[in-house]
């Protein structure tokens, strides 16, 4: 199983390889799991829910910073 964590910044660091949604824009779990190598199917499906209502929330001038990590 793989759980998201995800966080709102207004600072986002574009000098690595991090997943963030612009404002306006959806979380796309596939576009997520394609970028990191990873399936999609294995990734929690509620946070998956919560990642894209988070995206949802965002205000003008923030992006959700979207990462992960292998649970057991």
């Amino acid at each position: 199983m793989i759980k998201l964590n995800f966080k709102a910044t207004t600072t986002p660091d574009f000098s690595g390889f991090s997943f963030y949604v612009e404002e306006g824009r959806f979380f796309d779990v596939d576009d997520y799991a394609e970028a990191y190598g990873i399936n999609s199917d294995d990734i929690d499906q509620q946070d998956i829910h919560n990642a894209q209502d988070a995206a949802g929330q965002l205000h003008p001038g923030e992006w959700l910073e979207v990462s992960h990590e292998f649970a057991e």
